[in-house]
């Protein structure tokens, strides 16, 4: 499994599942983010599925992210969880 750090943090994360980008994409319009807030939301169901203690909401997680370097961080996170969040909306590679 591997791990990544984000912000003061390390975390465990693997591969999302279609069934994770299913589940993802039917709350995206339920909740009615922007393509920018799903791609953190994403983000986040991948370290709370992999990570279960962790109880942070989408806000708290967002506020840890730092955008210094943002565009390397999403590129080693899509390599470990085969989402694209660098295409405008978080799809499969």
């Amino acid at each position: 499994m591997a791990q990544v750090k984000i912000g003061d943090r390390e975390y465990k994360l693997e591969s999302l599942t279609a069934y994770d980008l299913n589940k993802l994409d039917k709350e995206k319009k339920e909740k009615t983010l922007s393509d920018y807030e799903y791609a953190f939301y994403v983000i986040l169901h991948g370290i709370k599925k992999f990570n279960p203690e962790i109880k942070m909401t989408l806000d708290e997680f967002m506020d840890t992210f730092p955008v210094v370097g943002i565009k390397d961080k999403l590129k080693e996170l899509e390599e470990i969880t085969g989402v694209n969040f660098t295409q405008g909306d978080a799809g499969t590679k």
